[in-house]
């Protein structure tokens, strides 16, 4: 990561030469590439990295990869991080209703729904974001800070907002949204079931009122005659098929797998357009081909005709991966 480091110096000269004092001393014989910059208030900060090569520091193009560098790496671990807490709670939801732990599958459902409603949020507003500084063209250093800042804050906000500590004498730097207003807009855009009423049947069956634990240790059997009804009260009620002819409706447990099956096609949608961004960001301001360590979205330039790396399914000549062209990733994502 690239932290701002303040410093005593005005002149760009002095500057330079005190930040290069600071990393020796504090890294000593490691090559450090670094820049300073004036503050919108006439300060002056230094930033630093051990990740990039510090071939002609001065150069427009240097100073767009090394603004974009960080944002590149910290988009790719959002990215991953999304990615790995989708498939453990998914895989999480399967394994409890497999066992029949109706109250397990509804709590890691109503988690992996909240977290698809939170990114698919987020990924479109990024991505809006992305697009409006991308179709500008080529930026110059003050709207490339600017950029990096205002987009590195929201990085930081995608990674580290929090609850703990609101309303304390030591709040959360940054305040993570109220996850009812993510649920609301998700099934604003999502018709094809009916969000609202999943996400309400997973909060009752893992609320602890006595209310929603009969909802999940009382289960309604109706005979097939009609004649009578039958409630069985039991930590693993009775299959939804029983033998005896009692027709069962776990209604969580459906809620359960709906939740999976919503949140999922969300998930995979989204994630499929956030990878693209990562691959975007790496491949226009060339931090893809500069790294020098490896990590998620950095390789070899490929050749003019080979496939373009971001999964277009275009040649990376005719992929758009160019400053002034579109930050939106194509239909076929």
């Amino acid at each position: 990561m690239h932290l701002p480091v303040p410093l005593r110096s005005q002149s760009p000269e002095a500057a330079a030469i005190e930040l290069s004092r600071r990393i020796e001393a504090r890294d000593p014989g490691r090559q450090w590439a670094f820049a300073t910059f004036r503050t919108s208030d006439g300060r002056r900060i230094g930033k630093a990295s051990p990740f990039l090569p510090a071939a002609f520091p001065g150069s427009q193009e240097w100073f767009i990869r090394f603004s974009l560098a960080d944002l590149h790496t910290r988009l790719a671990a959002w990215y991953l991080t999304s990615l790995w807490r989708a498939a453990e709670l998914a895989g999480s939801v399967r394994g409890a209703l497999d066992r029949w732990q109706v109250i397990t599958a509804a709590a890691a459902a109503r988690s992996l729904l909240e977290g698809a409603a939170a990114f698919t949020q987020e990924a479109t507003t990024t991505l809006q974001e992305w697009d409006t500084f991308k179709r500008k063209g080529e930026p110059q250093l003050e709207s490339l800070e600017e950029f990096a800042g205002d987009f590195s804050r929201r990085v930081a906000e995608l990674q580290f907002s929090s609850r703990v500590g609101q309303g304390t004498q030591r709040p959360p730097t940054f305040l993570s949204r109220n996850v009812l207003t993510y649920i609301g807009k998700l099934a604003k855009a999502e018709t094809a079931h009916d969000i609202n009423d999943i996400y309400q049947w997973l909060c009752d069956a893992v609320h602890p009122s006595f209310g929603s634990s009969t909802t999940y240790l009382v289960t309604r059997g109706k005979h097939s005659t009609g004649t009578h009804f039958r409630e069985v009260y039991a930590r693993h009620p009775l299959g939804m098929l029983a033998a005896t002819g009692f027709e069962l409706t776990p209604t969580v447990a459906h809620a359960a797998a709906d939740a999976v099956i919503a949140g999922g096609r969300v998930l995979m949608r989204d994630l499929r357009r956030v990878r693209w961004l990562v691959y975007d960001l790496a491949m226009t301001s060339e931090t893809a081909f500069a790294l020098k360590v490896a990590s998620f979205g950095t390789f070899a330039r490929p050749e003019r005709n080979d496939r373009c790396p971001c999964g277009s399914g275009r040649k990376f000549k005719s992929c758009q991966h160019r400053w002034g062209s579109s930050g939106l990733p194509p239909e076929t994502i």
